[in-house]
C-alpha cells in the first residue's frame, strides 16, 4: 500500500514507466526488444533533460539507486539495461506489486542520497532519522581524520628533527 493507504503504484515507478513508454523518448530511453528490460541509450541527455522533467534531480546515480531499492537489476554490466519481473511493457498494472526493498544498514527504504549522504526519497521528502545517522558518521569520519592529521604532524617534526644529523653523516663520509 502506499502512503495514502492504498494499492496502487508508487510515483518513482508510474514515472519511471511514463518515461520508458514514452515514444518521444525512444531515442534516449526505450524498452528492450523482448519488451521485459528497458534501455537508457544517452544516460548523459537521460541526465540532464528528462530526469529533471520528473524528478526532482538531475542525478542518473541517484535514479539507479532508487531501481535497485525496488529490486531492479541490470541485464548487462556494460549497458545502462534494467529489468524487473514486473516492469514489463503493457502491463503498468504490475507495477503495484514492485515494492521497495529495506536498506540492511539502515532500516530506510527507498530513499537515495544525491552523492551527499543525505537520504531524500523521489518524492522530494527527506528521512530524518537518516540525516542524524549520517551527521554521527560524518563526525566519526572527522574524528578519524584529525588523529590521523595530528599523527602525520608528528612523524613530519620526527623527520624534521632527525634531517640535520642525517646530512652531516652525508657529509662526513
Amino acid at each position: 500500500m502506499d502512503r495514502n493507504g492504498t494499492d496502487s503504484a508508487t510515483p518513482f515507478l508510474t514515472k519511471t514507466y511514463e518515461i520508458v513508454d514514452d515514444p518521444s523518448t525512444d531515442f534516449v530511453v526505450s524498452w528492450s526488444a523482448g519488451n521485459n528490460s528497458f534501455l537508457v541509450k544517452d544516460p548523459h541527455y537521460f541526465s540532464l533533460n528528462l530526469l529533471p522533467r520528473y524528478f526532482k534531480h538531475c542525478n542518473i546515480y541517484s535514479f539507479v539507486r532508487q531501481l535497485n531499492t525496488y529490486g531492479f537489476r541490470k541485464v548487462d554490466p556494460d549497458k545502462w539495461e534494467f529489468a524487473h519481473e514486473s516492469f514489463l511493457r503493457g502491463q503498468k498494472q504490475l507495477l503495484k506489486s514492485i515494492r521497495r526493498r529495506r536498506s540492511s544498514h539502515q532500516g530506510n527504504a527507498g530513499t537515495s542520497s544525491h552523492g551527499l549522504g543525505v537520504e531524500y526519497d523521489f518524492d522530494g521528502e527527506f528521512d530524518e532519522g537518516a540525516i542524524v545517522v549520517e551527521i554521527a558518521q560524518l563526525k566519526k569520519e572527522q574524528e578519524n581524520i584529525d588523529r590521523e592529521m595530528e599523527d602525520m604532524k608528528r612523524r613530519l617534526e620526527l623527520t624534521e628533527r632527525k634531517t640535520p644529523t642525517d646530512d652531516r653523516f652525508f657529509w662526513l663520509h
